[in-house]
């Protein structure tokens, strides 16, 4: 669709309907994505969330340079609903990325091959609910990765180098599931990195009768 500012803003449907859906049990029938802006840059078509979704963002928790090897969770680093922005320098390795929704037994993992020249998003051991690897190419910018990715209590929203590519899912893991780590077969460099906690977009049921 077209706002009155000019945008283009596009709303996607983020579940099939042949697929089976844990909350189907109780007569839901799926979500949407959050809105996004479409724009045209270089004959390539890139999507970002619109800018009024900063307005839900509270509970900052920033950090810089952070030096990662194998695998590193961040204990300032959890939650169930959050946006997480995030650049890693990928140095000499071959593998590497960030696991949300983590715990002993769960995990979504949004990886990168610079083999293959591919994202990974795996869902494998994110819970409940469909499973399955899907790929996307994507090059590294001067050996860096620039990851936003909006997390929900059943959904992942992943956009890619400033909107060059987007890859989104639902997810449904244990609400102990709350962890975030990083991981690399070699040492990677986390630039930056801010993470906000995300307020309710809309308010629950019961206000608006009150």
């Amino acid at each position: 669709m077209e706002d009155p500012k000019g945008r283009r803003i596009m709303i996607a449907w983020m579940a099939m309907w042949e697929s089976h859906m844990p909350e189907q049990e109780y007569n839901w029938a799926g979500a949407m994505t959050i809105p996004r802006q479409l724009e045209w840059v270089d004959g390539e078509i890139y999507s970002n969330p619109i800018p009024e979704l900063q307005e839900l963002r509270g509970n900052l928790v920033e950090l810089e340079h952070v030096t990662v090897r194998e695998e590193k969770i961040i204990p300032e680093l959890m939650g169930e609903s959050y946006e997480l922005d995030v650049t890693i320098d990928a140095k000499s390795t071959e593998q590497f990325g960030v696991k949300v929704r983590v715990s002993e037994q769960e995990e979504t993992v949004i990886g990168y091959s610079r083999l293959e020249g591919k994202v990974i998003f795996d869902r494998n051991r994110s819970g409940k609910g469909p499973k399955g690897i899907r790929k996307a190419p994507v090059q590294l910018k001067e050996n860096l990765l620039h990851l936003r990715i909006f997390v929900d209590h059943s959904s992942v929203e992943v956009f890619i180098n400033e909107g060059e590519k987007v890859m989104s899912a639902r997810v449904y893991p244990d609400e102990n599931s709350t962890g975030i780590s990083f991981f690399s077969d070699e040492e990677i460099n986390i630039v930056s990195l801010k993470k906000w906690d995300l307020k309710k977009c809309i308010p629950p049921m019961c206000e608006s009768f009150a």
